[in-house]
């Protein structure tokens, strides 16, 4: 869970970044409730459905959230204004217009201009201005988008804990993942894994591919029975408080690989460690991408690799930095990013491998250290 402090702070560097500068803020994009308030609605709990909140701050430095009475989320902070929707007796309204009766309640006595992501409701911008003359209105999306790349200490607390919990499921689904089981039996144990480092419930997604469909690059987990001497491609995230992380490692189940497959993990990891040597503060991201094309086209096989090198990850994925060709980010220091080099060719298989890195003022720090490499 985020620190009070950490929000704090957030909120601070969200009013100095703004330019012109507003009176309030409004916000309702749920990666924002995190990043400002620590308030992260589980998916697994049935009030969190078809639910929404806003977040009110002030230029003073206050901070009210407003939601229904079934939304009992702990948040970072000063007030909190809730409205009551389902009591459990009666039928229940549409819920999205009893958080704008609230917030428009809430709204009454703070004056001045104001700013929006773009997920508060329209209802709501439109009533206050209506009601409001001279009130300028301005966008924070862009803004908040550039602060949420440096990522704080206690985002960072968070990201470590969930990687740690995805590298104990790594070592569990290589371990115990045999032939005869299906790819829904490997999403399952996976979870259990992840589940039981962290001791309490993650939402768990991503590729869990074998034998020839892991040359279309991978997909969600099917009733497929894996069979001996296929490829397993996992490549997934496990999301604790809105934070994921996403790395990806394939091997040969209940066997050897082959010769060229042997080839194609090793021609990966080059690219991978080129891509590594450029990772810091400063470099674009498509000479990132570049570099890692320039592995497999010196290797002869750049038209096996389909898609990006690499992205950002935090609330989001992917996140900026993009490594692309055509990328116009530049890394900065605090960025959470990925590397994951992949190859896919028919008749031998595909295989992605992905680690994260954390950019440092001189270069990275690694944060996931799974095993990658088919052997």
């Amino acid at each position: 869970m985020l620190t009070a402090s950490g929000c704090r702070e957030r909120r601070a560097r969200l009013f100095a970044a703004l330019e012109p500068k507003p009176d309030w803020v409004l916000l309702s994009e749920p990666r924002h409730l995190v990043y400002f308030a620590g308030f992260h609605a589980s998916p697994f709990t049935f009030r969190t459905q078809n639910a929404s909140a806003l977040l009110i701050l002030g230029a003073d430095g206050s901070s009210t959230l407003v939601t229904d009475s079934m939304l009992g989320v702990y948040a970072h902070v000063d007030q909190r204004v809730t409205a009551e929707w389902y009591n459990g007796r009666t039928s229940a309204p549409e819920r999205q217009g009893v958080l704008v009766a609230a917030a428009k309640g809430a709204m009454e006595s703070r004056a001045g201009h104001l700013a929006f992501d773009e997920m508060v409701p329209s209802s709501l911008c439109f009533d206050l201005a209506a009601r409001r003359t001279g009130v300028r209105a301005q966008s924070i999306n862009e803004v908040a988008r550039q602060l949420m790349r440096r990522k704080d200490p206690d985002e960072m607390a968070v990201l470590r804990r969930v990687i740690d919990a995805m590298e104990a499921a790594f070592i569990r689904a290589e371990a115990d993942l045999r032939a005869g089981m299906t790819e829904m039996h490997a999403y399952a144990l996976v979870s259990a894994a992840v589940n039981e480092r962290l001791d309490e419930q993650a939402l768990v997604y991503g590729d869990f591919a074998s034998g020839p469909r892991t040359v279309d690059k991978g997909g969600p987990p099917t009733r497929r029975t894996i069979e001996r001497g296929d490829l397993f491609l996992l490549d997934y995230s496990a999301v604790l408080s809105g934070y994921r992380g996403d790395f990806t490692n394939t091997w040969v189940v209940d066997g050897q690989p082959t010769p060229r497959q042997r080839e194609l993990s090793a021609f990966c990891l080059e690219a991978m460690a080129a891509g590594e040597a450029l990772l810091k503060p400063g470099t674009r991201g498509r000479d990132i991408d570049a570099a890692l094309r320039k592995v497999f086209t010196n290797r002869g096989v750049l038209e096996h690799f389909p898609h990006h090198s690499g992205h950002g990850i935090g609330l989001g994925h992917p996140d900026p930095p993009y490594f692309t060709p055509e990328s116009d980010d530049v890394v900065v220091e605090g960025d959470v990013v990925t590397l994951e080099p992949g190859l896919y060719v028919k008749d031998v298989g595909g295989m992605r491998f992905e680690r994260n890195y954390l950019i440092t003022a001189t270069g990275y720090e690694l944060l996931t250290r799974h095993r990658v490499g088919l052997a």
